[in-house]
C-alpha cells in the first residue's frame, strides 16, 4: 500500500514540474542573440541607400546655363553739328547742312535703344561733353580719355556724307534706307586693322540689306586728314550714315540695320 502511494505521489510531482521543465529548455542559452536579430531586422535595404546617391549624382550633373557678357559699343561725333535737309524742314528749320541743335547727335537715343536690342551696352561722347570740340584734333583728347578708361568691343565715329540722295539712298522693296560707307585713313602703321573690320562690317550690313553699305573709301596723300584718329584704336570705324537728302525714318531704320550688323559680327567673331 506505502510503495502504491508513494508511486501516486512521483507522477503527481512529475505532472506538476513538466511545464517548467519545457519553458526552461525552450529559453535562449544566450539572450543577446534576440537582441542582434531585432537589429539586423531594423537594417536599411543596401538598394534604397544606393538609390538615393544616384539622384544626388543626376543632380550635380545639370549644367548652369551659359551666361554670356554683352559687347561694348562706344559712339562720338566728330562733326557734331552736321545736319539732314528734311528733318530741318520738317522741324520748320532754314533747310542748311550744318545745325547747332537738330544734327547728326540727335540720333543718340536711337542709337542706343537699337544697340541694347541687340545686346550692346552703348557709351556715347555727345557735345555735351566735349564743348567746342569739333575737328580731330580737337576731339582726339576726349576720345582718348574714354578710350582708356574702359575696354569696348568696337568705336564708332559718326558722320553725315556730303553727298545726295541719288547717291546715300537705298529703296529696298517698300522701305528706303540711308546708306552706309566707311572712311579709312591710311596714313598711319596699323591702317589695315581698321580696313579690314571696317570689310567684316560692311559685309554684313550687306547681308542684311543688300546694297546698304557703300563699302570702303580709303583715304590718304595731299588734302585729306589721312588719319582721322584711327591710331587711337585698331576698332576705331569712321562711318557716314547718310547724306544731306535723308530723313528721318530712313536714317532710323538704317541704325536698326547697324546694330544688327554690329552684334553679328562680334558675336561671329571675325578675324581682323
Amino acid at each position: 500500500m506505502a510503495k502504491s502511494l508513494k508511486n501516486v505521489v512521483s507522477i503527481l510531482l512529475l505532472l506538476f514540474l513538466a511545464p517548467i521543465i519545457i519553458a526552461t529548455v525552450q529559453t535562449p542559452l544566450f539572450p543577446q542573440q534576440k537582441q542582434q536579430t531585432a537589429t539586423k531586422e531594423v537594417t536599411p535595404k543596401e538598394e534604397s541607400t544606393t538609390a538615393v546617391v544616384y539622384a544626388a549624382q543626376l543632380e550635380t550633373k545639370t549644367a548652369a546655363p551659359e551666361i554670356l557678357e554683352p559687347k561694348k559699343a562706344f559712339v562720338y561725333f566728330t562733326h557734331s553739328q552736321e545736319a539732314y535737309k528734311p528733318i530741318l524742314a520738317a522741324k520748320g528749320e532754314k533747310i542748311a547742312t550744318y545745325h547747332s541743335e537738330n544734327n547728326i547727335t540727335s540720333f543718340q537715343e536711337q542709337i542706343t535703344a537699337q544697340f541694347a536690342v541687340h545686346q550692346l551696352e552703348t557709351d556715347i561722347l555727345g557735345p555735351e561733353s566735349t564743348g567746342d570740340a569739333k575737328q580731330y584734333d580737337s576731339i582726339r583728347p576726349f576720345v582718348q580719355q574714354a578710350i582708356g578708361q574702359k575696354e569696348y568691343d568696337i568705336i564708332l565715329d559718326i558722320h553725315r556724307d556730303s553727298a545726295k540722295a541719288n547717291v546715300t539712298t537705298l529703296i529696298n522693296g517698300e522701305e528706303r534706307y540711308a546708306k552706309f560707307i566707311f572712311v579709312i585713313g591710311r596714313e598711319h602703321p596699323n591702317y589695315k586693322w581698321n580696313e579690314q573690320l571696317a570689310q567684316n562690317l560692311s559685309d554684313q550690313l550687306n547681308k542684311l540689306v543688300p546694297g546698304i553699305s557703300r563699302g570702303i573709301l580709303p583715304r590718304e596723300g595731299k588734302g585729306v586728314d589721312g588719319v582721322y584718329n584711327q591710331d587711337l584704336s585698331k576698332i576705331l570705324l569712321n562711318v557716314e550714315l547718310g547724306g544731306i537728302d535723308n530723313n528721318e525714318q530712313e536714317l532710323n531704320r538704317s541704325i536698326a540695320v547697324l546694330a544688327k550688323a554690329i552684334s553679328n559680327m562680334l558675336n561671329e567673331d571675325l578675324p581682323i
